[in-house]
């Protein structure tokens, strides 16, 4: 059975999927919520996107799959009957509250993949894990595009480096600024150009990477130790460019298809060491993992995780 006839089969349970928050708001995890509503838009789904607004509360009836964010989440109704896919709920009072109310056979907790999520009781793929004590859903964010869209490979012989993306940091250190920072000196030695963009849409995005000399998906160091993925690489390589992080789980994720590489020099010099052929080469088969990571699995997973 393929992942096409999967998904409308388990859509069918849903009166329809609501996704809740930063319709209008700008959020870097607008991005998320856009991609899941385009996306089940192209799959036939039923499905509506909505401001976190007071008069929105109606829109959620008995029998719709609401998928929603804590920092979009204030006016959130509960609704008996209705299904609740909840990412990051846990991690404050207002919607730790909300998540008690729901029962449990109609919750699941969304989180993305990283090293934690292998003490789950359930392995569905290499980064999809399900714990079925706390009931979440443990996969990383992937392409916007679905794999038939997916762009063909390409090779670059500019000079200029897009970076379409935050370049950022916070209390806790969670950031990229050091990395990038050490990215952007590493390109210059080398006559390359950082150039780094924000607040473009989808299509503007493709055009840039696929115009980009290198479209690396570089972590910070919080991230490279948790194994966190982010989705810019898999975005990337759907649109035909050549994928390679300091983050090791892609390492394995994509087998014999990642640039080795034990530093961000390292990736950066073994990237441009490859052949226009071998550049193709390498593309072409991280586009077949990639493949196993659109927006049509990730809802698939999320249907399933209910059932679970």
């Amino acid at each position: 059975m393929d992942d096409r006839h999967v998904f409308r089969t388990e859509v069918k349970r849903y009166k329809k999927i609501v996704i809740w928050g930063f319709r209008t708001r700008f959020h870097t995890h607008r991005y998320i919520h856009a991609a899941f509503y385009d996306n089940l838009k192209k799959l036939g789904a039923s499905v509506v996107w909505v401001e976190d607004a007071e008069r929105n509360k109606t829109v959620v009836s008995a029998g719709d799959l609401v998928i929603a964010m804590n920092m979009a989440a204030r006016h959130i109704p509960y609704v008996a009957g209705a299904y609740y896919c909840l990412h990051n709920f846990d991690e404050n009072e207002l919607t730790r509250q909300f998540e008690a109310q729901v029962d449990r056979t109609h919750s699941v907790r969304l989180q993305v993949y990283k090293n934690s999520a292998e003490q789950s009781d359930q392995k569905w793929d290499e980064v999809t894990y399900f714990d079925s004590h706390s009931r979440t859903l443990y996969q990383p964010w992937g392409t916007n595009l679905l794999a038939e869209e997916f762009k063909p490979p390409v090779v670059p012989r500019g000079r200029l480096v897009f970076w379409v993306g935050s370049v950022w940091n916070n209390a806790l250190n969670q950031g990229n600024i050091q990395e990038i920072n050490e990215l952007k000196t590493i390109l210059a030695f080398r006559g390359l150009r950082f150039v780094q963009l924000r607040f473009i849409g989808d299509a503007l995005n493709t055009f840039f990477i696929r115009r980009s000399r290198l479209a690396p998906a570089i972590g910070g160091a919080w991230q490279v130790q948790q194994n966190y993925l982010p989705c810019r690489m898999f975005k990337n390589i759907s649109y035909g460019q050549l994928g390679f992080s300091n983050i090791k789980k892609f390492d394995s994720l994509f087998h014999d298809a990642y640039i080795p590489g034990n530093s961000i020099a390292e990736l950066v010099d073994n990237a441009l060491a490859l052949s226009a052929s071998e550049y193709v080469r390498f593309v072409v088969d991280q586009q077949s993992v990639v493949r196993r990571h659109t927006y049509l699995q990730k809802c698939i997973n999320i249907f399933k995780a209910f059932v679970a």
